[in-house]
């Protein structure tokens, strides 16, 4: 069996994801809340958009033409970092989840935080360019826990609360 497909998600989704506006959220929530229950709404989000991101990649596969699919992937990349620059991200954001658990606060920011990003384009990009969404769903989500757990230590570590500036945040992101 060939294991391109996992290999190439894995690295892939690892290295865009890490240093992301969703580890820095990751970060933040980890010191607020119980690292477990952050974890665990963690895994649940990225599996479902992470899951959404291949499916769809997937049907692309079978009916779009992969020349237009490259097109296409970099045109959103683009589009999606230019919002983030200009974007409103405040303090308001992560305090607004103490509202809810810890669980379902950390789901919903993450599952907000992936859709249409660059690590979900990319699954959607890699399962239209392999024939094998299990390979790529497999490493994907991999990176994605492993590059959380990094956020989650250094967030409970560290207890980062807020002291960059949220616009300082941003532009790192756009990077």
């Amino acid at each position: 069996m060939d294991i391109t497909p996992f290999l190439t998600s894995f690295w892939l989704i690892a290295l865009a994801e890490f240093g992301d506006k969703t580890q820095l959220t990751v970060i933040a929530l980890s010191a607020m809340y119980d690292r477990h229950k952050v974890f665990s709404g963690v895994v649940l989000a990225f599996a479902l958009v992470t899951g959404l991101g291949v499916v769809v990649g997937d049907g692309l596969l079978r009916l779009v033409v992969p020349e237009y699919l490259r097109i296409l992937a970099g045109l959103l990349f683009l589009a999606f970092g230019i919002l983030i620059l200009f974007s409103k991200m405040d303090s308001d954001t992560i305090e607004s989840t103490r509202l809810a658990s810890p669980f379902f606060s950390t789901f919903w920011m993450i599952s907000v935080a992936e859709l249409g990003d660059k690590t979900q384009l990319s699954a959607i990009a890699l399962a239209a360019k392999y024939d094998s969404p299990v390979l790529v769903f497999g490493g994907a989500v991999l990176a994605l826990v492993l590059i959380s757990l990094l956020g989650i230590v250094a967030g409970h570590v560290c207890g980062f609360r807020g002291s960059v500036p949220c616009r300082v945040l941003r532009r790192c992101v756009v990077l």
